[in-house]
C-alpha cells in the first residue's frame, strides 16, 4: 500500500479550498486598504501592525467561504480522481483520514449522498453498519490494488473484533417476565 503526499493532501479537499480562498481573501485584504500607500508605511507602527494582523486573520476566516464557493466544484472531483475514484463494489480501499486511518476494507455498496456525489460504504463490521459509521466520501479513500494490500481485505481495527467467539442471537437476549408476553 503506497500512499504519497499528494494522496494524503487530496484526502482533505475542504482544507485545500480553504487555503486557496484564504490566499485570495488575504491578498485582497492587504491590497484594498493601502489605497496607494505601501504596506511598509502602514506597518511602521504598532497600530498599523495590529490592523494588518486583524485584517489577515479575518480575511483567512472568510477565505473558507470564498474557497468553498469558488474552488469546491473542481477541487473535489480532482481529488477523488487522484485517489482512485470511481469505486466499484468489491474494490479494496484504504481510509486516508480520521480515526480509522490506514484501515483497508472492501467496498460493499455505493450510494448517492445529500449533495448528489457518490458515497462509499465499506465492510467494517456489523457494529459500524448499525451506527452508519462505515460511510465515506470518495476523496477520503484511496483505491488499493489487490497485490498492494497491507493486511487482509477486511482488516478491522482491534475495537471492532468480537470479544468472544460466542455469538448471541436476539432471541437469546430476551428475558421472560412472569405474566408478560415474552
Amino acid at each position: 500500500m503506497n500512499t504519497n503526499a499528494l494522496n494524503r493532501v487530496c484526502a482533505r479537499p475542504v482544507l485545500i479550498c480553504w487555503i486557496l480562498g484564504a490566499l485570495v481573501a488575504d491578498s485582497i485584504a492587504l491590497t484594498v486598504p493601502s489605497n496607494g500607500v505601501r504596506l511598509i508605511s502602514i506597518a511602521s507602527d504598532m497600530q498599523g501592525w495590529l490592523f494588518l494582523i486583524l485584517a489577515v486573520i479575518g480575511a483567512a476566516g472568510l477565505g473558507f467561504y470564498v474557497g468553498m464557493f469558488t474552488c469546491w466544484f473542481w477541487v473535489r472531483p480532482l481529488c477523488c480522481k487522484l485517489n482512485g475514484a470511481p469505486f466499484k463494489i468489491g474494490n479494496h480501499a484504504v481510509i486516508m483520514v480520521g480515526p480509522l486511518r490506514g484501515t483497508v476494507a472492501e467496498v460493499e455498496d455505493i450510494t448517492k449522498g445529500q449533495g448528489g456525489q457518490d458515497v462509499v460504504w465499506l465492510d467494517l463490521g456489523p457494529e459500524r453498519r448499525k451506527k452508519f459509521s462505515n460511510i465515506f466520501e470518495e476523496y477520503s479513500l484511496m483505491k488499493v490494488k489487490k497485490g498492494e494490500q497491507g493486511g487482509p481485505p477486511n482488516s478491522r481495527p482491534p475495537s471492532q473484533s468480537p470479544s468472544s467467539p460466542e455469538v448471541r442471537s436476539p432471541d437469546s437476549l430476551r428475558t421472560s417476565f412472569p405474566g408478560g408476553c415474552g
